[in-house]
């Protein structure tokens, strides 16, 4: 079976394609580091860490670029809560926390890992040229993406853009001044005590979604294969970064693949930090070994909006060290695991599926009827340091 993944524009599983064979372009949308981070960041990228992996393991050079955005309302409004606080200082405080809990679960480092703040220049260019397509129009130092103008908005959602107007928008800004609901900010004026930067059309800082546009083409051009993310950012978000890359290079599809993870719950409810209902990845390896943080989130496929409970992670204590114990043992391959574990994540990156598979070949690891090998490696490509893999845990820090 070849590797098929779920793509949201469409709706469906399909053969996955890259633009250039033998290669693999994602980029997967990173924090705003204004606070702490939480077990649904980890969710999401011990997931899309997993994806990397597996298309490294199936013999693709992949080039994996993660964001920061690092300007943006909430930041602004955590420097002014904490009496002006540099911003910068701020990214790199709650920066450094988050990167250190990926280390501890053996993300890998991506290959580019951009700063909004350091892409300036570009915003700014691409915002021109959207402007003398006729894509966007300035009003008054700030200028708008004109969605209307663009007549596949929607087609990420999978409705009119009718429809999507009726729908909540945190890209709704400055309605005065727009010519359309879902008309969104490329660029905006700033009050005078916000960080600002030149423009030709004010002292201004970029919108929101302007901004990975100019990253992910930076970093990766055009055109990419996957662009990965968490579903509350189908809208607005990617559909506007649709909208925006396709009118400002001419180039379509801008993404092969978009790829969502689901959302995080503690106790029913979507995790966020606006709730406070946090969970935090620190905090519980504090009480288990990253190894067995990183076996909990994979036992969720990686679409399903996962429901944390107490004591889910403990439940799998015994999964975990039979894992553990397996893959210690004497080396020899096991074609029946292969298999099963390929055909599990050829279909949309199953990893419940996969560990079911292993599970299943560290049993007959136990009883003596097949040797680890096979077993370790593929434990290594879903990321465990344990088995091996690559990665910070491991003392690797290489993208």
């Amino acid at each position: 079976m070849t590797l098929h993944l779920y793509s949201s524009l469409g709706r469906a599983k399909r053969e996955f394609v890259p633009l250039v064979p033998g290669e693999a372009r994602i980029y997967v949308c990173g924090v705003t580091p204004y606070d702490v981070t939480h077990l649904g960041h980890a969710f999401s990228y011990v997931n899309f860490d997993v994806l990397r992996r597996y298309l490294t393991w199936k013999g693709l050079n992949v080039r994996y670029v993660q964001n920061v955005t690092d300007i943006d309302d909430d930041m602004i409004m955590v420097s002014k809560r904490e009496g002006g606080r540099p911003i910068a200082e701020i990214r790199d405080e709650n920066d450094a926390i988050f990167r250190a809990d990926l280390d501890r679960l053996n993300v890998l480092r991506p290959t580019a890992y951009p700063f909004a703040t350091d892409h300036i220049d570009a915003i700014i260019e691409t915002t021109g040229k959207l402007i003398e397509s006729g894509a966007a129009y300035e009003a008054d130092g700030d200028v708008f993406f004109e969605a209307q103008r663009f007549p596949e908005y929607g087609q990420l959602n999978g409705v009119s853009i009718q429809e999507l107007a009726k729908r909540e928008n945190p890209e709704s800004k400055r309605e005065e001044k727009k010519r359309g609901p879902l008309d969104f900010l490329l660029w905006q004026r700033c009050e005078p005590d916000e960080p600002s930067w030149p423009s030709p059309w004010c002292d201004g800082r970029p919108g929101w979604s302007i901004e990975c546009t100019a990253m992910s083409q930076g970093h990766l051009g055009a055109q990419i294969d996957i662009h990965g993310g968490g579903s509350d950012l189908i809208f607005p978000h990617h559909e506007n970064e649709i909208a925006q890359a396709e009118s400002a290079t001419g180039k379509s599809p801008f993404c092969g693949y978009w790829m969502h993870n689901g959302m995080l719950k503690l106790d029913g409810v979507k995790m966020s930090k606006s709730l406070g209902n946090l969970v935090l990845a620190r905090h519980l390896m504090e009480r288990y070994d990253p190894d067995h943080l990183r076996l909990y989130l994979l036992s969720e496929h990686y679409r399903t909006d996962a429901d944390y409970r107490e004591g889910a992670i403990e439940a799998l204590a015994g999964r975990y060290q039979r894992l553990r114990d397996a893959c210690g043992r004497a080396g020899g391959e096991d074609g029946e695991l292969e298999t099963a574990f390929e055909a599990a994540m050829d279909d949309d990156l199953d990893s419940p599926r996969a560990l079911d598979a292993l599970d299943a070949g560290a049993d007959r690891v136990l009883a003596g009827d097949a040797g680890a090998t096979t077993l370790r490696d593929a434990l290594a490509v879903l990321g465990f340091a344990f088995a091996g893999a690559r990665g910070p845990a491991t003392g690797d820090l290489n993208p």
